[in-house]
Order: structure tokens, then sequence, then C-alpha cells
């Protein structure tokens, strides 16, 4: 009887301050560009650290969608996986499937931190956007970076030529500065290229920006060691003392980049 009492009086005690621990984030997603008649069912599968969770609650393209998660407060991975109801079944919504964009998309928060994320599906620019929210609505960009000092912009504009039909992936860029990663930018087709800014700190320091390509279900960096045809990835030692403008015309045909900075 005594170790039943002190068993309770334990759960009491620890359990409540464990839930205690835990936040709800809600994710949210939703499309842009549907065109008249393509107004599809979707659902979502999510996977938070590697583990499936539930799939979500069906609605038409242009009603958000909504899912509420339990997370403990510290930082998560989280992948989302969209899906259409198209002839009768539930599909992936990627090009390997007809659609017009990869409906994925996989990013990073900090329960303690964030409360709310949203997911834009841009239909017209195969893109997508991840915007995060903190407990007052603000929109969070993350905490402060290690660097102090003065910053300036730094701007990164990329496009693809000469692209072969169905070989047009979704891509993003990683930038980093001295081995700190900075920023991520949204996502969108080779194709379609990209504008990106993040903002580095003034002072000697090497910068690096690399090209991801999403591809059998992952993201990867665009190498030849991954089997591309041109190694996407680029570095350089700058003295940064006013904005840098970084334009990037990565040519598949010819194996080659051109890319200026300025």
């Amino acid at each position: 009887m005594k170790n039943s009492c002190l068993l309770l009086l334990f759960a009491l005690l620890v359990f409540p301050k464990t839930y205690a621990r835990e936040r709800t984030v809600v994710l949210e997603w939703k499309f842009a560009g549907i065109e008249e008649g393509y107004d599809h069912l979707n659902r979502c599968r999510i996977f938070v650290d590697d583990i499936e969770l539930p799939v979500s609650g069906e609605c038409k393209e242009s009603e958000p969608g909504t899912y509420s998660l339990r997370l403990s407060s510290k930082a998560h991975r989280v992948w989302l996986v969209n899906e259409a109801y198209y002839e009768g079944n539930w599909m992936e919504h990627t090009f390997k499937n007809g659609f017009s964009m990869d409906a994925v998309c996989e990013f990073t928060l900090d329960a303690k931190e964030v409360a709310k994320v949203q997911v834009l599906f841009d239909l017209d620019h195969a893109g997508v956007s991840v915007t995060r929210f903190d407990s007052k609505g603000r929109e969070y960009a993350g905490k402060p970076v290690v660097f102090k000092g003065k910053h300036y912009p730094l701007m990164v504009s990329w496009k693809f030529v000469n692209v072969e039909k169905g070989y047009d992936h979704s891509s993003r860029m990683k930038v980093s500065v001295d081995g700190v990663e900075l920023g991520t930018s949204p996502q969108s087709v080779e194709s379609k290229g990209g504008f990106f800014v993040v903002r580095i700190p003034k002072g000697k320091h090497v910068v690096r920006i690399v090209n991801q390509a999403f591809f059998n279900g992952k993201w990867q960096d665009h190498s030849i060691v991954n089997n591309y045809s041109v190694e996407a990835i680029y570095e350089k030692a700058l003295e940064i003392r006013k904005e840098v403008k970084v334009t990037l015309v990565i040519d598949l045909n010819h194996e080659h980049t051109v890319n200026t900075w300025e």
C-alpha cells in the first residue's frame, strides 16, 4: 500500500511536468495558382524526426489545411508530403505523378520559439515557401546569428539553362559564412531559378553557396560526386564592406556556370 501511494505521488509530480514541457505547434498549408477544374482534395503525410504521424484530414486545395503537432521544447526536423486525390486514388503531389510541382518540403523548427508554421505551395511558380510565427503571431526568423557587428545584404540570383524535359528538379540554395549556415532559400524548379537574400557580417569571410536538388525523395547537393553534370557549389573569400550581388547561370549542356560577384 505504501509503495502504491509513493508511485501515485511520483506520477502526479513528474508527469505534469513532462507534459508541461510539450508545446503545440500548428502546421498550416495552402495552395496558390489553382487552375479552374483542378481544385483537388488533398491531405498531408507528416514526419517529425523521421517518425511518421497519423495522416492529416482532407480538404480542397483552395482551402487551408491544418494539423496540430505536440512537440517537446527543442528543435525538430519536419518533413511534409502532400497527397492529391485523383481518379479514385491518393497519390503524392509530385512531378513524377504528373502534377505541376513537387508539393513536398523539409524544414526545422524550435518548438520553444515557434507556435505556427505556414507552408505555401505555389503552383504558378512551382515553388514552396515556409514561414514560421511565434506565439504572438509575429514572423519568427530564428535566433540572432553568432556574428556581431555590422551586416550587409548578400543577394543571390540563379537560374539553370538547357534543362532537359523530365529533369526539371525542385532546387534550393543554402548559404554559409565561415562554416556557419545563414539561410536556405525557398524551393523552385531549376528552370524558374530564384532570388534569395541573407545578411552577412562585415569583414573577411569565406562565403559558400550550395545548390541542392530534390531527387528520389531527398535533398542532395547538386554536385558531380552525386552524379550531376555540373558542380553547383560556389565558394569565395571576400572582404565584406558593402552589399554583395551574386549571379549564377548554370548551363547544364556545357557543364559550367557563369558566376559573377559584385
